[in-house]
């Protein structure tokens, strides 16, 4: 399956960003992470761990590549820009440092809206390339020109792991496996347990877990959204559940049809043919990109019509679907565009000129873990409501079919992934009671219950602000600022006793993606009000839930009326 690693940025970061980047490096020979990093914090469109700016590469710096946070941002950049053949290597020798290219160049000289050159580069994806000799994956595939055909051969409408199981999952040339493929997700279509059995089998083959398979949709949706052939919907014929799914729009339907005739050139036909036709082609492939995207071609219109016609016996009369930049190593497109880059002055940024800030960054970064080594059995007699046998039903069947501790929370991890406030509040108590503390939560339009859910104590009750899937998939800052007005108001209104020591919670399906933003918020607010607020994600609470139920092993409940920050639990791999 290609493996789509980063997370998904919007259109117009991801060009303002590439323009900053030209501007402050584009008289470079070439630019490191250290120089990307260094730019993009300085121009203040990145954070890290709550501040901007030198602030930001300061508390980044670090011996440990992978721990520094503003390297690690910048690298994200990096992969998406190469992606879109906006940068590639410097070298043939290594990935990094690296040079902006020649559509990279238009893009970023680009004076007002450039979506239309955008579109043509996501189109321009393709596998396997001269550029990707390390992945892992044998795919060969144009990914977005067959996710657009995908979804009109499936009626216009897709789910998010369907992309997995189709599109990034075969090879597009071959007819009978595109076929394949389409059969196989009708058949899983009608029920969510054979969609949710379907993509754990794939990771499985894949040899991950599934929360990395799932991100794998996060950069092509982002894509395909920013290029407006997609929006989200809610639908319940899929899968006979309400979910968020994908439907394509006019336009995408337009862009398909525009391009399923073109000759579409890959790697393999390309490097079968003599290099006079290759250079053509380079040519040809690049002018068509920028034709297509508005680009007064006129000066160079002869040249255009003499490698069409020296392509003739390649492509015929059919448009030339080919984005050399994003297929072939640099030396090659410069040679046959007749240009050099890779030239000017020596890469000056570097983070060893700021400060060190480790210990800082460390504290901000910190995450309490909660072991499970405690013997205890699940509190029973507090299960009574329909939504408590509901749940304790679908573990007893997922264990009866011999899954896991592990198996059993990943899977109803993905089963309530786009669970809405109706389902996932009552789930949310559910999992309290299990461990033992009386939970209740308020029916979604109750505005007489300021908070979600309450752990009801004769002394120490705890207020629970949740954010369900379909709210927001990881928890942010507006979710802590209302854990904090739920603390204030129980403490005013008195309606359960506690006391200002104990805990106010925040749960939602994930951690927020800016921790170390969220843990400052907290570490500010008990500075302030001198209140603790806690942060729980879903995968946590089911495996301390799961773990009682199955494993009859507990955690330190102590730990949880004192809980400040954000909180991990995980069952070990042995259990």
């Amino acid at each position: 399956m290609i493996r789509f690693r980063n997370p998904g940025t919007q259109y117009s970061t991801q060009i303002q960003v590439i323009k900053q980047l030209y501007a402050a490096l584009g008289s470079q020979a070439y630019f490191t992470l250290d120089d990307m990093a260094v730019v993009i914090a300085q121009s203040k469109l990145m954070t890290a761990y709550g501040y901007a700016g030198d602030d930001a590469i300061r508390l980044s710096h670090t011996d440990q590549e992978s721990m520094n946070s503003a390297k690690m941002n910048a690298k994200m950049y990096a992969e998406v820009f190469r992606m879109l053949g906006w940068v590639t290597p410097y070298s043939t020798e290594s990935s990094y440092p690296l040079v902006f290219t020649y559509i990279g160049i238009h893009v970023a000289l680009s004076v007002g809206d450039c979506s239309r050159l955008y579109e043509q580069c996501v189109l321009g994806i393709n596998n396997p390339t001269q550029l990707t000799d390390n992945m892992s994956y044998t795919e060969k595939v144009r990914f977005f020109k067959c996710a657009l055909r995908t979804l009109i051969d499936l009626d216009g409408m897709m789910y998010k792991h369907e992309l997995c199981l189709g599109p990034m999952s075969i090879n597009d040339e071959d007819e009978d496996e595109y076929q394949n493929m389409l059969r196989f997700i009708r058949s899983i279509r009608g029920d969510k347990r054979r969609l949710v059995s379907a993509f754990s089998d794939l990771a499985d083959s894949l040899g991950v877990k599934l929360d990395p398979v799932d991100n794998c949709t996060r950069l092509p949706i982002a894509f395909m959204k920013s290029c407006n052939w997609v929006e989200s919907v809610t639908d319940r014929t899929l899968y006979g559940r309400s979910m968020s799914c994908l439907r394509i729009t006019e336009h995408g339907r337009e862009v398909y049809d525009a391009i399923k005739d073109m000759h579409d050139m890959r790697l393999d036909e390309y490097e079968q043919l003599d290099e006079d036709t290759q250079k053509a082609l380079i040519r040809l492939g690049t002018y068509s990109m920028l034709q297509r995207s508005g680009y007064d071609m006129s000066s160079v219109e002869e040249e255009i019509q003499a490698d069409k016609s020296a392509c003739m016996h390649i492509i015929g009369n059919k448009d030339l679907l080919f984005s050399p930049c994003q297929t072939l190593k640099r030396q090659r497109v410069e040679a046959a565009l007749g240009i050099q880059l890779g030239v000017g002055t020596d890469s000056h940024h570097s983070f060893d000129t700021f400060e060190s800030a480790v210990n800082e960054r460390e504290a901000l970064a910190a995450m309490q873990v909660w072991n499970l080594n405690i013997p205890e059995g699940a509190a029973t007699e507090l299960l009574t409501e329909p939504e408590d046998v509901d749940f304790l039903g679908r573990v007893n069947d997922l264990l009866a079919s011999g899954y896991s501790s592990n198996e059993i929370v990943a899977l109803l991890f993905e089963y309530y992934s786009d669970a809405t406030q109706t389902t996932f509040y009552p789930l949310i108590a559910t999992l309290f009671k299990i461990m033992g503390f009386k939970c209740s939560f308020s029916r979604p339009g109750d505005n007489g219950a300021r908070w979600d859910a309450i752990i009801d104590d004769p002394v120490r009750s705890i207020p629970i602000e949740i954010k369900s899937p379909t709210e927001e998939q990881h928890l942010s800052i507006k979710a802590i600022r209302q854990a904090l007005e739920n603390k204030i108001i129980l403490l005013s209104r008195q309606t359960h006793s506690t006391t200002p020591e104990v805990s106010t919670l925040a749960v939602g399906y994930h951690m927020p993606n800016e921790r170390a933003e969220v843990s400052r918020l907290i570490s500010d607010i008990k500075a302030t009000y001198g209140y603790k607020i806690g942060v729980i994600d879903l995968n946590s609470l089911l495996s301390l839930s799961i773990s009682i139920l199955v494993d009859e092993k507990g955690f330190d409940k102590e730990k949880l009326y004192e809980l400040e920050g954000l909180m991990n639990a995980r069952i070990l791999e042995n259990c």
